[in-house]
């Protein structure tokens, strides 16, 4: 169980590297500091291989659960 943990969090802090390194690309490229970009394809300054590694990266930290009920409106 501990090494599930150590494994989770390694995959936790690589998305969060990738996460600063598009911000870095999205503030070298002019953006305002103040603003966050949207986060959609064209507006994330990631590359291809990174958002792709980051979709498998938070696929595997989160269970499918979760996913599902981030989706579905509470009633």
């Amino acid at each position: 169980m501990k090494q599930s943990n150590t494994i989770k969090q390694q995959q936790a802090q690589r998305i969060l590297e990738l996460f600063a390194i598009a911000r870095q690309r999205y503030l070298d490229a002019g953006g305002n500091p103040q603003r966050t970009p949207s986060g959609l394809k064209q507006d994330d300054y990631m590359t291809d291989e990174e958002r792709q590694e980051a979709l498998v990266l938070g696929r595997q930290i989160f269970p499918q659960e979760y996913i599902d009920n981030r989706k579905s409106p509470k009633t």
